[in-house]
């Protein structure tokens, strides 16, 4: 497990702006080396921001560039309209990412939750750019099917209490407990393994910045998914899959389902692990993107 940087597991990096398609703004990060033979884009899911993947950018940089954002509407970027959030906006806007973010040379798109759904829908919309460009894909608890929505909003729920907390006087014993049952609440759906407190405060503070009350509006779309027109597209770039065989927010035979879709794609079922595991195994993700970056790129240098 690797060690949060401070309380909250941030530490100010330098920042670029991209200007989605619609005029939002969008906030952009990158690490390693600019002229790197590749480039990782790292998408994260609901309710998240880039942050969480403090585990996995450094050790990609060392091989690679590696470019993460905060997709619309979360961490540091900004919201728009919310007739706009919607998963053909958001793979719109990661087509703007890689045009403006990272220009130039190979690309490895890797998505955790909604992040791989932003990612199935940039190959719905926009499918020329896989092949040349995008040279691979590792989807992470995604789904390209609807998925059961009662589990969506859990460490929100546990966010609203915490946020009680700070405003009523309780008692001292009284806060005790309401904390602790909302770290409870946040660790049942979002690991599955024993893993230290600070870590799912961290998966708690990811969340407490973000406008709930309008993200809302994408909650619709996870009901009604279907990006299953867009596997056949990774068919054709080097894919993984990577599944959590005790995630309770997106089941792991969504994964599954994936990757029978998808033709010579790689199926990674992680054991003793929750929605959050890039968080909870970040070594094996970190090993298991790593791989995908040199098959992708071997596999593209072949074929030209």
């Amino acid at each position: 497990m690797g060690k949060l940087h401070h309380a909250d597991g941030r530490t100010p990096r330098p920042a670029v702006t991209v200007t989605a398609p619609d005029g939002v703004r969008l906030h952009v990060e990158a690490d390693g080396a600019p002229a790197a033979p590749v480039t990782v884009v790292l998408c994260h899911g609901y309710l998240a921001d880039s942050d969480m993947w403090l585990f996995q950018r450094s050790s990609l940089a060392r091989d690679a560039r590696v470019v993460s954002y905060d997709q619309r509407g979360h961490g540091r970027s900004a919201l728009g309209g919310v007739d706009r959030l919607n998963l053909d906006q958001l793979g719109d806007d990661l087509a703007a990412v890689l045009d403006q973010a990272a220009p130039l040379g190979q690309v490895v798109l890797v998505g955790h939750s909604m992040g791989g759904m932003s990612i199935m829908a940039l190959a719905e919309r926009h499918p020329e750019l896989f092949g040349d460009r995008v040279v691979g894909v590792g989807l992470v608890t995604t789904a390209a099917a609807p998925v059961n929505g009662r589990a969506v909003l859990p460490p929100e729920i546990a966010n609203v209490v915490l946020a009680a907390i700070d405003r009523l006087r309780l008692t001292q014993p009284s806060c005790h407990l309401l904390r602790r049952a909302a770290l409870l609440v946040a660790r049942s759906f979002a690991f599955a393994s024993r893993v230290p407190p600070s870590l799912v405060e961290f998966v708690l503070q990811l969340t407490r910045s973000n406008p709930v009350h309008a993200l809302i509006a994408l909650v619709p779309e996870f009901l009604t998914l279907d990006l299953r027109a867009a596997l056949p597209v990774l068919g054709g770039v080097e894919t993984l899959v990577i599944g959590a065989e005790q995630d309770r927010t997106i089941p792991p035979a969504h994964s599954t389902a994936i990757a029978e879709a998808i033709p010579n794609s790689r199926l990674a079922m992680i054991p003793d692990s929750g929605h959050m595991v890039p968080l909870e195994h970040p070594e094996l993700v970190g090993e298991l993107i790593q791989g995908l970056l040199t098959r992708a790129t071997t596999r593209h240098a072949n074929s030209t």
